[in-house]
């Protein structure tokens, strides 16, 4: 089987190709390209493909957790 950078041919199958980074299954067609065969995902391969498919930009390591600054005003004065 040829060696393709990124993917690990599978051990018994012929045109199946593991991701490295996701672990995820792919066909291989005969185009070249990669299909993702439908396989139970844990969550974060779940989560990890919807982000790459939205486009969205996800909260970085450093801004999980933190809390907002506190803001000047307090709700009583708001409200009149």
């Amino acid at each position: 089987m040829e060696e393709i950078e990124g993917w690990e041919p599978h051990p018994t199958r012929k045109n199946i190709f593991i991701d490295q980074e996701t672990g995820l299954l792919y066909r291989r067609t005969k185009v070249g390209s990669f299909r993702r065969i439908p396989q139970k995902m844990t969550e974060h391969q779940e989560l990890e493909d919807f982000r790459k498919s939205s486009g969205l930009v996800a909260m970085t390591s450093r801004s999980r957790g933190r809390v907002p600054p506190p803001s000047d005003k307090t709700l009583s004065e708001e409200s009149e």
